[in-house]
């Protein structure tokens, strides 16, 4: 079924279970011309993790620090230095060098043209609220705002929109507080003649703030959390505005992994006061780093079946009709076996007197699969096509029992040892 028009895609909000303990960070930290870097690996898991649960705007998932020290850490911005876990503005501040540059390479070169890439980038305001200032390098917390926005989070924006689809900034603390007054203005300095669009995320209750929020237009996309309270919808609902919504809508400070009909039911719920074609994204509440990594894939994973269900209907359901033995495939027949010893799937592709017409052998699933299309060894005809598909079914649950040490019987079910 081919989309409808107004279909948002989905994406999560950023931070995603860390796969690299912080002592290993640290040793890399140390040694970094010697030890391989652990976070490049742990960015194409968690974008390569994204990408399976069905996220269409993945982000790098993974970060050298957290949101906050990360961009004011004094590798790369002048100007602050680290008290212990206090962070302490000396002199004025300035960007040494791009922070997030190479990660977001990174987790761009993991994803196929055809998925979209969205980074988050911290709020200046966020930033500076956990700064202490020393003596008069800055005169108060709009003046120190204003300075992080102009010299380290537009540079970073300006480094990185090349290489992603969606910028994204972060600023929890517009929930948590009064609106300042002077956050439309630095946003206008902020988001100015930027080349991509910008989503604001901002996590929390942010029904009585919504209305300051709309206020930001250089904001494309405003991604707000919908599984706390129905007061936020009411309250969008009420207001004209230009902005596109993006929809959070599975809790990230619960690890219990909701149902796909209790996800269906918040999207249906906003959308049907919202409006469908406000909707640009569906997304979790906030960033998924608090929760296990099966909890969170899971969650993405019934986010997205979700949204497909919600705007594209109930899947229809499989059946299979079984072939007489007049439909077979006319070239032949398959035998997987696997050779435990060697470490390898043995796939035979043999004549119907069981002469052996084809022999391949690999590790890999799908390099056997690939090897046996290649070679035009099944018939082009509907019921070779049917027995590709078996075929690539008993090439993955060899592959599976061979990486696990399972047993593994063409036609049957895998089980453990021991269990028939």
């Amino acid at each position: 079924m081919a989309k409808k028009e107004n279909f948002p895609s989905t994406t999560v909000i950023g931070s995603y279970p860390v796969f690299v303990p912080q002592a290993v960070l640290n040793q890399h930290a140390a040694f970094a011309d010697e030890v391989e870097d652990p976070v490049e690996s742990s960015i194409q898991l968690s974008v390569r993790d994204f990408l399976s649960a069905g996220i269409e705007y993945p982000s790098t998932g993974q970060t050298r620090d957290t949101f906050v020290r990360i961009f004011l850490d004094p590798d790369y911005v002048s100007g602050i230095s680290k008290h212990g876990s206090e962070i302490v503005v000396t002199e004025k501040i300035a960007r040494r060098k791009p922070i997030r540059l190479a990660d977001v390479q990174t987790a761009k070169e993991v994803i196929p043209a055809y998925y979209g890439l969205k980074e988050p980038v911290t709020d200046p305001y966020t930033l500076a609220r956990n700064c202490r200032i020393e003596g008069s390098t800055y005169d108060n917390l709009k003046e120190l705002s204003y300075a992080i926005a102009k010299e380290i989070i537009r540079p970073e924006l300006e480094s990185i929109q090349t290489y992603v689809d969606y910028l994204q900034i972060d600023a929890p603390y517009f929930s948590l507080e009064p609106f300042r007054d002077y956050i439309v203005d630095l946003y206008e300095e902020l988001l100015s003649g930027l080349k991509v669009p910008v989503v604001l995320h901002v996590c929390g209750d942010t029904f009585s703030v919504f209305s300051q929020l709309i206020k930001l237009k250089k904001v494309d996309v405003i991604s707000l959390d919908f599984t706390s309270s129905d007061r936020l919808t009411d309250e969008i609902s009420l207001r004209n505005f230009d902005q596109k919504i993006g929809l959070g809508c599975v809790s990230t400070s619960s690890p219990v992994v909701e149902p796909v009909k209790s996800i269906a039911n918040v999207i249906k719920r906003v959308s049907s006061k919202v409006g469908e074609d406000r909707i640009r994204f569906i997304h979790p509440a906030c960033g998924e780093r608090g929760l296990s990594l099966d909890a969170a894939y899971q969650k993405n994973v019934n986010l997205t079946l979700a949204r497909n269900e919600v705007y594209l209907g109930e899947p229809q359901t499989a059946h299979s009709v079984s072939l007489e033995e007049s439909e077979y495939d006319p070239n032949g027949y398959f035998l997987v076996q696997v050779d435990n010893q060697e470490q390898r799937i043995v796939v035979s592709f043999n004549s119907y007197n069981h002469l052996p017409l084809v022999r391949l052998q690999s590790a890999s699933g799908e390099k056997l699969i690939s090897a046996i299309i290649d070679n035009k060894i099944i018939s082009n005809t509907e019921y070779g096509k049917r027995h590709l598909g078996y075929v690539g079914y008993e090439i993955g649950k060899a592959e599976t029992a061979l990486r696990n040490k399972l047993p593994y019987r063409q036609d049957r079910p895998l089980s453990l040892p021991g269990i028939y």
